[in-house]
């Protein structure tokens, strides 16, 4: 028995070496595809192997400067494990303008170890990765989901396509369910290409749906593929949205003249391509209301194009997969061409000046330009100081006009100086604890309304401050991400926490100070039923502004008040506005972020109406921030952005 029970003991101990949590894999970007300054995903796949019980833990994942190994920030999310258990755990992971890379951690849970009696346990489990060199701002990122035989990438990855040296950099897709879940996952993407894929609700969640279509009204461009992808388009979620109706599929005996002509197919080069295709697959297209034929005419259409909010979504009539545009130098000639022209919104293209602008140093540093008259303690400081100036001076008159002598009158000095001193820091010190740690929040937003879909995103800027160091979290809604306003050397960063809750967690706010982030959220809103008060408005329409007043968005005529028409050169103008407002509109301007918006109505024929508005406090997406005390005082201003039609309404 003692034998068969010292053979047990050690089959425990030798299985227990082989229980290990271990990461299996991890896939960052699009295939190592990412850019400095934007999220991107990170997934990561762990495997389970003969764990004696549940794995219960946590893993986090810190981006860390890559020669000081400084922490940047960090990212968690809680974690349980079977047996012989394998799970995916994807993270949006802001990349930090600066050589960077990702260290990964698993823990156990203090109340795992617990539950286990004997010596068994999962030690620390870490991974470390280092991300290739990042895509250039002003380069292309192309994410294409489409079948295996996709020639684009050898057609157009990494080839030079103006003067500027700009190239696109073609990433793959593995299938639909490989789509980011967020909006804020396609964020580093120019341009996403769908093709011969179904986009069925069977096949494409609705939350990847939803994060599609997200990601375009903040200024992507889609493009879906035609020709036999007619079945694909036809019943689709985004067939409702595309510029033209869907007539019918047709099959052409050859070469279109329009294309032939437009891409110099019809040259000596390409003869032998043309002479080769006998028949041409093509989607008779008829168009819609905002429909912008980019080749064609509204007879038959080949290439249309439809804005949809401050992004774009593109539709082909034939495949680009099949000859000619398959063949090499008619699809460099064609893809060239509509990179150049069409490839990127007008908001994205003006992001190639990102790595020139200071807009969030600048922010930064009007936050912290209110710090010294509004930080409590020196306001409780600037009251204490003159009454000691006084009191003591008055002290020091009583004594030397009592004719005591100079001993006395210096030990007394001394001795009333000390007492004073002590009651002042006393009195200081006492009502830091006895009163509440407020935290003051200060916000400067953007909110781009979008009435089509109901929805609107909220970019702001925050900054918090506090009487005393104090500790605390912002809780975030869950389609809500957040990272640091500017980097901060900081021992312990915060924490970005994906559980029951999703909040930033171990925020350290102190007095001198300001701690900032920046916070974007998309969120449902419908214009007509939620009336907002907007101050200084302006409708603009091209270089002419029609300078409108006070309305208030969700009645039915918003153009009543218009007058002042005059041209304007750059945004937001600042004439009228409060001097908080002035500050942040100037450095708006100066920056240029919101230039795009002229050159989009230029080109597009379209109008945007822009405004001020306090009233972000009493929107859904508020996104309260709560000390420890639950105090909270909250400034905002926010800026206003939103398309109108042609005939004043929402579009």
């Amino acid at each position: 028995m003692r034998t068969i029970g010292t053979l047990i003991f050690v089959l425990l101990v030798t299985s227990s070496a082989f229980c290990a949590v271990e990461f299996e894999d991890v896939n960052f970007g699009f295939n190592n595809g990412y850019k400095s300054g934007k999220w991107t995903p990170l997934h990561v796949n762990l495997r389970s192997q003969n764990q004696p019980i549940t794995f219960s833990g946590e893993l986090t994942v810190e981006t860390r400067h890559i020669y000081t190994d400084e922490p940047i920030f960090r990212y968690a999310t809680p974690l349980q494990l079977s047996k012989t258990d394998r799970k995916q755990n994807t993270f949006y992971i802001y990349c930090p303008k600066t050589t960077f890379k990702l260290f990964m951690q698993l823990d156990q849970s203090g109340e795992a170890d617990k539950q286990i009696e004997t010596s068994i346990s999962v030690p620390h489990v870490t991974h470390e990765i280092t991300p290739p060199t990042s895509i250039a701002s002003k380069d292309y990122l192309v994410l294409v989901l489409a079948p295996s035989g996709d020639k684009l990438q050898r057609i157009i990855d990494r080839k030079q396509l103006d003067d500027e040296g700009t190239q696109a950099h073609v990433k793959y897709l593995s299938n639909s369910r490989a789509m980011p879940t967020r909006w804020i996952g396609y964020d580093a993407v120019d341009l996403v290409i769908l093709r011969e894929v179904s986009l069925t609700d069977k096949r494409v969640l609705k939350s990847q749906q939803s994060a599609l279509l997200d990601w375009v009204q903040r200024g992507g461009t889609l493009i879906l593929s035609g020709g036999s992808n007619f079945q694909y388009l036809k019943g689709s979620f985004i067939e409702h949205l595309l510029p033209t109706k869907l007539v019918r599929e047709e099959t052409i005996n050859n070469i279109p003249t329009a294309l032939q002509n437009q891409f110099g197919l019809n040259s000596e080069d390409n003869s032998s391509t043309t002479h080769v295709i006998s028949t041409f697959k093509n989607i008779h297209f008829e168009p819609k209301q905002g429909c912008h034929t980019l080749l064609g005419t509204d007879e038959q259409i080949y290439i249309a194009k439809r804005d949809f909010g401050s992004g774009q979504i593109i539709c082909f009539a034939f495949d680009y997969n099949a000859p000619p545009f398959s063949e090499l130098k008619a699809g460099e000639v064609f893809w060239k061409w509509l990179l150049k022209t069409h490839g990127k919104s007008q908001k994205l293209y003006a992001e190639r000046y990102a790595p020139f602008r200071q807009h969030e140093e600048k922010l930064h540093k009007q936050f912290l330009s209110k710090m010294p008259t509004q930080i409590p303690i020196i306001k409780l400081l600037s009251i204490v100081l003159p009454i000691y100036l006084l009191s003591f001076g008055g002290f020091l008159l009583y004594t030397v006009q009592s004719g005591k002598s100079s001993q006395k009158r210096n030990r007394n000095y001394w001795i009333g100086g000390l007492i004073f001193v002590l009651v002042s820091v006393s009195a200081i010190g006492l009502t830091r604890v006895v009163l509440p740690k407020n935290i003051t929040t200060e916000k400067f937003s953007i909110l781009s309304i979008y009435p089509e879909r109901k929805n609107a995103h909220l970019q702001s800027y925050v900054s918090l401050r506090t009487a005393a160091r104090t500790h605390t979290s912002i809780p975030l809604t869950p389609n809500t991400f957040i990272r640091p306003l500017i980097k901060k050397t900081i021992a312990e960063p915060p924490q970005l926490s994906y559980g029951p809750t999703i909040q930033l967690r171990d925020i350290s706010v102190e007095p001198w100070r300001p701690s900032t982030y920046v916070m974007e959220s998309f969120f449902p809103y419908d214009i007509s039923q939620n009336e907002v008060q907007l101050e200084n408005v302006w409708k603009i329409s091209g270089e002419k502004a029609n300078y409108l007043g006070a309305i208030t968005l969700g009645r039915n005529n918003p153009e009543s008040l218009e007058s002042q028409i005059r041209t304007i050169e750059k945004l937001p103008p600042y004439d009228g506005l409060s001097e908080i407002q002035t500050a942040y509109a100037k450095i708006l301007q100066q920056e240029g972020l919101l230039q795009y918006l002229l050159k989009d109505v230029e080109v597009q024929k379209r109008k945007v109406l822009i405004g001020w508005t306090s009233q972000l406090n009493q929107m859904p997406s508020a996104l309260p921030i709560i000390s420890e005390d639950k105090n909270d005082n909250t400034i905002a201003e926010t800026f206003v952005i939103m398309y109108i039609d042609e005939k004043g309404k929402e579009i």
